[in-house]
């Protein structure tokens, strides 16, 4: 419940976790303290994707007031996560972020500061933003490279880095195609992206703190699987498009 300390538009904010046991409760605590301290009123929805080593219960000892934990099973993908908890919550702002230590939520705030401003409908965190500051490994770092490249290839439209696991947007905007994302896992925000690009939607990209250390490798079968969801992607986008004329190549805001 919001009290007399609390300004600005509320936020619920969605954060999908998979085997996230180790790292959910100190990311929970740390996206609570931030939020706690931008004094908006908010909720957390925790979505527990088929988790079995615990996580959902390591987020329900922590007993934050303002913190619902879901979960279900088994693991459905990492978009159908989202779309649960967005599903799941009420607030007229809705944030996504990732359950895991990998981005510092205190980019969050501004995030919505910029579309209560009304300079967005939608702001995107990204790693290549000339103002991130990141660490992560080359290999890491040249997968995202090709990917985005074969998403302006394959989708014609140049949206950036789509997949940092960090977004805040108006639920006006979002909610009337989210029932229309086929995608449920990997690319999920990419289609999500697509959407709303083809409605018109105002979408910048902001910059993120990337703080944590690595300790897996990419897998070809990751690759394999984010080629393949990009594929579906482009194969629903071309569907939309047929026999309409297609929309003027769209550009992700730099601010």
């Amino acid at each position: 419940m919001a009290t007399t300390a609390e300004r600005g538009t509320a936020v619920s904010v969605v954060v999908p976790a998979y085997q996230e046991a180790a790292s959910i409760a100190p990311a929970l605590t740390r996206l609570a303290g931030v939020l706690d301290a931008s004094g908006r009123p908010y909720e957390i929805v925790v979505v527990s994707d088929g988790s079995t080593d615990g996580t959902a219960e390591k987020a329900r000892a922590l007993g934050l007031t303002r913190t619902t934990v879901l979960e279900y099973f088994p693991n459905r993908g990492k978009g159908f996560a989202l779309r649960y908890g967005f599903d799941n919550s009420a607030n007229p702002l809705v944030a996504f972020l990732d359950g895991d230590l990998d981005l510092d939520p205190v980019v969050l705030p501004g995030f919505l500061d910029r579309i209560e401003a009304d300079e967005a409908d939608v702001v995107v965190g990204s790693k290549v933003h000339p103002e991130s500051n990141v660490a992560y490994p080359f290999t890491r770092r040249m997968a995202s490279r090709v990917f985005r490249k074969a998403t302006r290839v394959m989708l014609g439209l140049n949206l950036g880095d789509t997949q940092t696991g960090v977004k805040a947007m108006r639920r006006s905007v979002v909610a009337p195609i989210m029932d229309d994302i086929r995608v449920t896992g990997f690319a999920f925000d990419l289609e999500l992206m697509c959407w709303l690009v083809e409605r018109g939607a105002r979408v910048q990209e902001a910059p993120v703190v990337l703080n944590y250390e690595f300790t897996s490798t990419i897998k070809a079968s990751s690759m394999w699987e984010a080629l393949r969801d990009l594929r579906l992607v482009a194969a629903h986008r071309r569907q939309r498009l047929r026999g309409h004329a297609a929309p003027a190549v769209g550009e992700v805001a730099l601010r």
